[in-house]
């Protein structure tokens, strides 16, 4: 995979071989502060849709929102805090912002806030971006398509690209979730990593979790994806079925 991914490029470099790519990233220091960022955007996997495993956005919508409006009137704090960890082209924050949107916007005095984040420069920038063809919007109904996305026809191909209202709802930064502590100046009350740590062995994984452990707010919530779990890794979480996890106190 790292050589087909890396084929192109070393051809563009004029480098003959992969053992002479990698002498030139030890050897080279100025090479290799231009060169690392590329490499990572290469070699990483950016596998996404909007709405993926939706029963995550029906437990924000119908569970998880309902019971924190509740809890912020007996504190009262309006403040709402999301970090999607692996944001890749973006259609996961997109889809996280369509349904904070769908759930606060007739609600006034609320402060939301959604970080999302990437190790891979160029996904961001198409997240930054939120210009879609219109098959990468096809789990999305019509009736959401218009709401929330402007329609723009280019060369006979439809596009859309994310209203003002969900774009101002999101803050992009350049993150990699193995370099701590998080460049955050607030806690979160609410962490998605999905399909990421699936990638990390356990020892990484352990310390992860505990980084998103002290960056959580008491009783703050981790979702993960469909194929992971903290069984065996962390015991600072309390599972609540379908991959949610919430900090314990």
């Amino acid at each position: 995979m790292v050589q087909s991914r890396l084929n192109a490029r070393l051809r563009t470099l004029n480098i003959a071989s992969y053992e002479d790519y990698v002498l030139k990233l030890k050897k080279d220091p100025k090479f290799a502060s231009e060169e690392m960022q590329e490499l990572i955007n290469r070699i990483t996997t950016n596998k996404t849709d909007f709405f993926r495993e939706n029963h995550h956005f029906e437990f924000l919508k119908n569970t998880y929102f309902p019971e924190f409006e509740e809890q912020s009137k007996a504190v009262g704090n309006k403040s709402l805090r999301i970090w999607c960890s692996a944001a890749s082209t973006g259609e996961e924050p997109y889809s996280i912002a369509i349904t904070v949107y769908e759930y606060f916007a007739n609600k006034p005095g609320w402060n939301l806030k959604i970080y999302a984040s990437d190790i891979d420069t160029q996904v961001l920038n198409t997240a930054q971006d939120g210009f879609y063809k219109a098959d990468r919007l096809e789990p999305v109904s019509e009736a959401m398509k218009q709401k929330h996305f402007n329609k723009h026809v280019k060369a006979d191909q439809i596009y859309y690209e994310a209203k003002p209202h969900l774009k101002n709802l999101i803050e992009f930064k350049q993150i990699n979730l193995l370099h701590h502590p998080f460049p955050f100046k607030e806690k979160m009350d609410l962490i998605f990593c999905r399909n990421v740590v699936i990638y990390f062995d356990k020892q990484t994984q352990k310390v992860l979790f505990s980084q998103f452990e002290e960056l959580l707010k008491p009783l703050g919530f981790l979702i993960l994806g469909h194929s992971e779990t903290m069984f065996g890794i962390s015991d600072r979480f309390k599972f609540l079925g379908h991959t949610v996890y919430q900090k314990k106190t």
